[in-house]
């Protein structure tokens, strides 16, 4: 238990140390937000400007730049919806519970492409419609509160575009290696349970698809983060060519994730040791070279080869369709393994941004 302890105290440090920088930038973009809301431009309540800057940059700088588009539309968009409920029904619980109603179902209808993607957009929208009838008496209040968001906002698109955007390949690197990572501890479990089948955990195989699932969506949040300062910070353009590489990464080591879970769902059931010894092997050498992809792609290579052999070995003692579909499951494994280490991604540096 101590031991866990411990490891779980590392982890939270490790988790604090990368996240230090982001979490600096946003502490100063929140300062200079209240700064410029207040002393510069004499608002009577400038609350929303540094936390506007902080909703957007919070303690990541992933998806930072999305955030603050999302966020300043929707809070536009609730403030034009509001301002029209009011002038039908005036204020109270009525108008607040339409205004919402009518700020969630335009939202819903007008979000396409990035500026939809979470509920960041829809929910500041009917919040802003919200204000809008709180503060009916007072249109400064309003006015303010849309100045604000765009000085927030357009302060967090300063800050992660123009004057500390990440470093794209680092992100996908460090998400790639996250990633593999996930793969190699489920594949690792795997083979405990095809040499011992008593050993299957209660919660197989969720928590692994759980972790695999929250690890590729992570990827994704990072390639869309890494592809807007591709194109659009200055300071990045030269990775543009190098992000494109990466992109084909990312789709065979989706593919991979693809073939992993696959193989999770066909391990557990009753097979004989003419079977399970080869299909342990194959999880094993896939495993290991999981592990050496990115440190050491010739060493992995030389694991996806001996993979590939005893998957030759499981297809020929192969006696119904279920063994041909977990030989054909094993072998997607070992060709999807083949294509990541195929297209290495570079170590990350110490700092992404």
């Amino acid at each position: 238990m101590l031991s866990r302890a411990a490891d779980g105290g590392l982890e939270a440090v490790r988790r604090l140390r990368v996240a230090l920088w982001p979490i600096a930038q946003t502490s100063v973009a929140a300062g200079l937000a209240w700064y410029l809301a207040f002393d510069v431009f004499h608002h009577r309540q400038p609350f929303f400007a540094p936390i506007s800057a902080v909703v957007c940059m919070s303690a990541s700088n992933v998806l930072r730049a999305r955030r603050a588009a999302q966020m300043m539309t929707g809070v536009a968009l609730g403030i034009v919806l509001g301002g029209w409920v009011h002038v039908v029904l005036g204020t109270g619980q009525i108008a607040i519970g339409v205004a919402v109603f009518v700020a969630l179902c335009v939202a819903v209808l007008v979000a396409h492409g990035f500026i939809g993607q979470g509920l960041m957009f829809v929910n500041q929208s009917a919040v802003s419609a919200i204000l809008v009838l709180v503060f009916a008496n007072g249109g400064l209040v309003v006015t303010e509160r849309l100045f604000d968001a765009l000085l927030g906002g357009g302060l967090a698109v300063v800050f992660s575009i123009l004057l500390f955007p990440a470093d794209p390949v680092a992100l996908l690197c460090t998400a790639r290696g996250g990633l593999l990572t996930a793969v190699h501890d489920a594949l690792a479990q795997m083979a405990d349970i095809v040499g011992d089948p008593a050993s299957v955990p209660p919660d197989w195989p969720l928590a692994i698809v759980d972790r695999l699932h929250v690890q590729l969506g992570a990827l994704i949040d990072v390639r869309v983060t890494a592809d807007q300062i591709a194109r659009r910070a200055p300071r990045r353009w030269a990775s543009r060519d190098r992000i494109r590489d990466i992109d084909q990464q990312t789709a065979r080591l989706g593919l991979l994730v693809s073939s992993v879970l696959h193989l999770a769902r066909s391990v557990v059931r009753p097979i004989g040791d003419e079977l399970s010894r080869p299909l342990r092997a194959v999880v094993v050498d896939v495993a290991a070279g999981t592990a050496l992809a990115d440190p050491d792609p010739v060493a992995a290579t030389a694991r996806a080869a001996a993979a590939r052999r005893h998957a030759a070995t499981l297809q020929a003692a192969a006696r119904d369709r279920a063994d041909v579909v977990l030989a054909d499951v094993a072998l997607a494994c070992v060709d999807d393994l083949q294509r990541v280490i195929e297209l290495p991604g570079r170590q990350p540096s110490r700092r992404s941004g």
